[in-house]
């Protein structure tokens, strides 16, 4: 009997190590011909104390942008694409970054357990191969503060339908379908979401005028 035992648990014991190997936690790695979607980071929508980034944003040269949030179905749309509150949505804050660095968002509304953890290999693998990017930083101006988080990466890419059609061929989750909508930041524009590999919402954007 013990022989027996042995002979049937070495083939069961390859068979379960062969299937961990086959589901690979960082599938991005797998994508053939990357990246499948060229994407500029535009802006940086950051959760928690607004008026605290507020006052940091300033300090660093930000410039507050004066909008009106007066399309209420597209402040529904992004509360629901950001996963906030109506009310939160429709009072964004946003601020026009100086030189080249991406602009932001700030929403006012209490802080949510952490994302999940993602290393960094799946993260590399994820902003490479799908929006052939380097892997998105917290801004240095609000180093130091931990009542802030990031919510949401919007990348400017040159077709969201596009964009849709190569993510789902390879089994990337959408989020949030392809939608068109005006708002007093980007005008008339179609936007989609995605998720990265921590949990961080990664919003697509296809417009003509920024």
């Amino acid at each position: 009997m013990p022989i027996r035992h042995f002979r049937w648990s070495v083939p069961l014991v390859l068979l379960l190590l062969l299937a961990a190997c086959s589901d690979s936690p960082d599938p991005w790695s797998r994508i053939q011909n990357p990246p499948l979607i060229q994407g500029k980071l535009h802006t940086v929508t950051i959760v928690g104390d607004s008026s605290r980034a507020q006052e940091l944003a300033l300090a660093a040269g930000y410039s507050a942008l004066p909008l009106r949030p007066n399309y209420p179905a597209s402040v529904r749309v992004e509360a629901s694409l950001w996963d906030v509150p109506a009310p939160v949505a429709e009072n964004a804050r946003m601020f026009e970054a100086p030189g080249e660095s991406p602009d932001l968002r700030m929403l006012e509304m209490p802080l949510a357990a952490r994302g999940i953890g993602a290393d960094d290999h799946s993260e590399r693998s994820f902003y490479r191969n799908v929006l052939g990017t380097e892997v998105p930083k917290w801004p240095a101006e609000f180093a130091g503060a931990p009542e802030l988080r990031v919510r949401a990466w919007t990348f400017v890419v040159p077709s969201v339908v596009e964009a849709s059609k190569h993510l789902r061929e390879n089994g990337i989750a959408v989020i949030y379908d392809a939608v068109g909508i005006t708002t007093p930041y980007l005008g008339d524009h179609k936007t989609m979401a995605i998720r990265a590999p921590d949990g961080t919402i990664v919003q697509l954007v296809e417009t003509a005028t920024r």
